[in-house]
C-alpha cells in the first residue's frame, strides 16, 4: 500500500519568486548586517519567518515547518546569497 503526501497548495513559480523578493528586501531591513549570513525561511503567504544559522537547511526547515505545518518554505541566505555551493570536482 503506497503512502500518499499531501503537498501544501504552491503559488506559480514567477508568482512565488516575487514575493519572495519582496518579503526579503523588508527581512534584511531588520537583520542586515549583523545577521547577513543566516539562513531565512520565508512564509510567501505571511512574510513571517524563521532564522536560523548558516550552513544548517535542514534545522531550520524543520523549524519552519513546525511553525508553519501547512507551508512550504521559502530558504535563502539573508543577504540573498545561495543556501549552499556546490563545487566542482
Amino acid at each position: 500500500m503506497k503512502k500518499q503526501i499531501d503537498f501544501p497548495k504552491q503559488l506559480p513559480r514567477r508568482q512565488a519568486q516575487q514575493r519572495a523578493e519582496q518579503f526579503l528586501v523588508e527581512i534584511q531591513k531588520e537583520l542586515t548586517p549583523d545577521q547577513a549570513a543566516q539562513l531565512v525561511a520565508i512564509n510567501l503567504e505571511t512574510g513571517e519567518y524563521v532564522l536560523g544559522k548558516e550552513g544548517e537547511v535542514l534545522e531550520v526547515s524543520r523549524a519552519f515547518r513546525k511553525r508553519f505545518p501547512d507551508q512550504l518554505p521559502y530558504v535563502v541566505r539573508v543577504d540573498g546569497g545561495p543556501v549552499t555551493k556546490f563545487h566542482g570536482m
